[in-house]
């Protein structure tokens, strides 16, 4: 077994849980790859790790081809595979309607005609001032985070794994890892964020600062093609 370690980053798990420990919206900041791998680059210096950082495993969602953001995350997404340390893999997105459209556009409308008010009328003018974002949904991360986890484990690629995640489906792929002889540790900003069954399993637990969560993202740049 090489004396290394390997870091796997669920990218959706640190954009959530960071922008609620820095208190700051999802859709404000995005995850900073460069900075995210030295800092697990860094933990070799910290003692949390004896062994030498091998790379990063990048995991995130993308955009169908045909999708009207596709061409800028296409852009976020090339200077993170040409980030040194990084290996970009990538799952999908899911879209679907906001759940909560329709009820509250119903509301309205009953409530327009509890009034004597146009329901037509309100629903334009709730139209005009709010929109309701579609809900999306990463689809294929965990398979590939821990697909991943278990082939380089079985081909003894790596001896510890930082992983930073922590969705319970991983839990198997965690012991299968262990099996082969895998350390893994769990880095988290928030412990309350890691589903008991992983933390459980783990071998240590490290905790994120919220001064290095802050250096990990940066504010998101508007795009000129949405």
């Amino acid at each position: 077994m090489p004396e290394s370690y390997i870091g796997f980053v669920d990218v959706g798990f640190l954009h959530a849980v960071g922008a609620n420990v820095l208190g700051q919206r999802r859709g404000s900041i995005n995850p900073d790859a460069s900075t995210t791998a030295q800092w697990l680059r860094d933990l070799s210096g910290k003692h949390i790790v004896s062994q030498s950082f091998l790379r990063a495993y990048w995991y995130d969602g993308a955009f169908d081809p045909s999708h009207r953001d596709y061409r800028g995350q296409r852009t976020y997404f090339n200077g993170i595979a040409a980030t040194p340390g990084i290996q970009l893999r990538l799952g999908h997105v899911a879209e679907r309607p906001n759940p909560l459209a329709e009820p509250i556009r119903q509301a309205i409308a009953d409530a327009g005609k509890e009034i004597g008010s146009e329901p037509s009328q309100l629903l334009e003018a709730f139209d005009r001032l709010w929109t309701f974002r579609p809900e999306r949904q990463q689809k294929g991360v965990d398979t590939l985070i821990a697909l991943d986890m278990v082939r380089l484990a079985s081909r003894s690629v790596y001896s510890t794994a930082v992983l930073i995640a922590g969705d319970r489906d991983l839990a198997e792929a965690i012991r299968t890892a262990q099996d082969y002889g895998v350390r893994i540790i769990i880095a988290t900003p928030d412990r309350q964020s890691v589903a008991q069954e992983v933390s459980h399993l783990a071998d240590d637990i490290v905790d994120i600062p919220a001064s290095d969560v802050r250096s990990m993202f940066r504010p998101r740049q508007q795009r000129t093609n949405q």
